[in-house]
């Protein structure tokens, strides 16, 4: 009988020691897998979706839980909408947060605190105002890339011979980092190429859209038909500004008159080609942006040595090209993608 009681004994110790291991690597398992925030501007548009996927796919490579967060671009309060975004994820402890922050000022105390609670904070598309509250920033440099579009819209029409005109600007919204920065650069660039004849030069009122073009064609016809000296406009990116400067233009039977110098690649100008309706874009690889948010924020978590900036440049291409471009990028995000 005491032989019968032992064994009985033995059998529970070594069932609960074998339940109590179980337990231990069920909730290992659970912590393996870490959680990453990675909250865009928008999700949508030939510049955001590549990003978007490109993330997701490397922090999946990577093992981590990512937890997208965005709004529409016609979100009334979308700062604070986003800002509300960084505190879930410092309420539920991410291990790190990539975020493209729409005003240095409104964003820097909230990714301060992410830094104060011990989560790195990698910025994306534009930045903070207080560069050590983040542990990096990847993209483009916007102000760089403006100059790069408006060295190039000068250099064009100094071929065609144009000495002065209007210049419109149209942009999804204007006080926007990033498009603050185009803007500036733009100008400067401008001005550089066109040396003593850039006085001769009139930028008129910069058009908002909130990304929809049919407000950007509406207000473009009207500085058109009020401004029949107008030669130039640049749209600093996405489909609104891209779509409704088109219209415009060929609205008022300018193609080919009034020369359109866009930002970022997108297959909606493929329509405007063949009528002279667009003259040539910079454009950013936002799949290499997407990648390396994920795989600098990835070392920032493992607490390994990473750079402050991940600059990543743009490329001019000429209306007559950006068909073969698109291919060609298709092809790049393809084999990337596999």
């Amino acid at each position: 009988m005491r032989k019968k009681i032992l064994g009985f004994l033995l059998t529970v110790i070594m069932a609960a020691a074998l339940t109590g291991c179980s337990g231990s690597n069920t909730q290992t398992a659970k912590n393996d897998k870490k959680t990453l925030y990675f909250i865009p501007i928008v999700d949508t548009g030939a510049y955001w979706s590549p990003m978007k996927k490109a993330a997701e796919e490397e922090a999946k490579k990577l093992g981590y839980n990512l937890v997208f967060k965005t709004s529409p671009p016609s979100e009334q309060a979308k700062n604070e909408k986003h800002i509300g975004f960084l505190e879930e994820a410092i309420a539920n402890k991410a291990a790190g947060i990539a975020i493209a922050p729409m005003d240095p000022d409104m964003f820097d105390r909230k990714v301060k605190e992410a830094k104060d609670a011990g989560i790195p904070v990698v910025t994306f598309d534009a930045d903070v105002k207080t560069k050590s509250n983040r542990v990096a920033y990847v993209g483009t440099d916007n102000k760089l890339a403006g100059e790069e579009l408006g060295k190039k819209g000068a250099e064009y029409l100094k071929m065609k011979g144009i000495s002065a005109g209007k210049i419109a600007l149209v942009a999804v919204n204007l006080t926007q980092t990033t498009m603050t920065y185009r803007q500036a650069g733009i100008k400067a660039g401008f001005d550089s190429v066109m040396g003593p004849d850039a006085k001769n030069f009139t930028w008129l009122e910069a058009i908002q859209d909130n990304d929809q073009s049919s407000e950007s064609k509406r207000q473009l016809e009207g500085q058109i038909i009020a401004n029949p000296d107008m030669v130039a406009v640049f749209s600093l990116g996405s489909e609104g500004p891209d779509t409704g400067v088109m219209e415009a233009i060929k609205s008022q039977g300018k193609a080919g008159k009034i020369y359109h110098f866009g930002f970022d690649y997108t297959p909606t100008w493929e329509n405007g080609i063949k009528e002279g309706l667009i003259t040539g874009i910079v454009d950013q690889d936002s799949y290499a942006i997407g990648k390396t948010v994920i795989d600098v924020l990835d070392k920032a978590v493992k607490g390994e040595k990473i750079a402050a900036d991940y600059p990543i440049p743009v490329k001019w291409v000429e209306a007559g090209k950006i068909v073969e471009y698109g291919k060609e990028k298709q092809k790049q995000f393809t084999a990337e993608t596999k």
